[in-house]
């Protein structure tokens, strides 16, 4: 295992999974309407989705595109229509029963909080395009032991970044917020989901 190449496959996915984009927005909208919990959950998720990414391109990811060309537009235009409903569903959401959610011993609903992450960064393109690019121009070059380790790490890494965004949101600067600024801030979110979703849309088909 190259220890030069991966860290600069480490280095390049640090850089892109702290990038603002779907899966940051829908951790800080989760944090403030559900808690931290949910948004440990989540962001467990959406390292599973960045896993799934790296094995799709390990199998064939890239072949089947070359033999699809419309299948990155099938799954952008499917990420881009559930970003904007994410979004338009934080707007619209009833702000007196998420905050109810964040109270500690609140149930929460395991399966929605994980598929949430788990679609959100599926559905996301821009991994999509990253990591395909990512294996097909160097990954698959190397040996299968190295494919799967780096898919691991990867994987942990972002729920691992996204697990530290929830606690540091919860624990820090939550405490520091009252409910109204809280709500605000699930509405900007909503709203960043929103906007990413018709960017993402007009990506995939211009």
């Amino acid at each position: 295992m190259s220890v030069s190449l991966f860290l600069s496959l480490a280095f390049a996915h640090l850089v892109a999974v702290t990038s603002p984009g779907p899966d940051f927005f829908y951790i800080v909208k989760s944090s403030f309407e559900k808690g931290l919990k949910s948004s440990i959950i989540s962001a467990t998720g959406i390292g599973l989705g960045v896993f799934l990414h790296c094995l799709f391109a390990i199998v064939g990811l890239d072949f089947l595109y070359q033999k699809i060309p419309s299948l990155y537009t099938i799954i952008g235009t499917i990420g881009a229509a559930y970003l904007i409903y994410l979004g338009v569903s934080g707007i619209f959401a009833d702000p007196e029963i998420k905050d109810l959610a964040v109270k500690e011993g609140q149930s929460i609903n395991v399966w929605q909080s994980f598929t949430g992450g788990l679609m959100v960064n599926i559905f996301n393109v821009k991994a999509f395009i990253f990591f395909v690019s990512l294996f097909s121009g160097v990954v698959l070059n190397t040996s299968t032991l190295f494919q799967l380790s780096i898919s691991l790490y990867f994987f942990i890494a972002t729920a691992t970044w996204f697990i530290f965004l929830s606690l540091v949101l919860n624990k820090g600067f939550k405490s520091l917020l009252n409910h109204s600024v809280q709500r605000a801030i699930s509405k900007i979110s909503s709203c960043c989901l929103i906007a990413i979703g018709f960017a993402l849309g007009v990506y995939v088909w211009t």
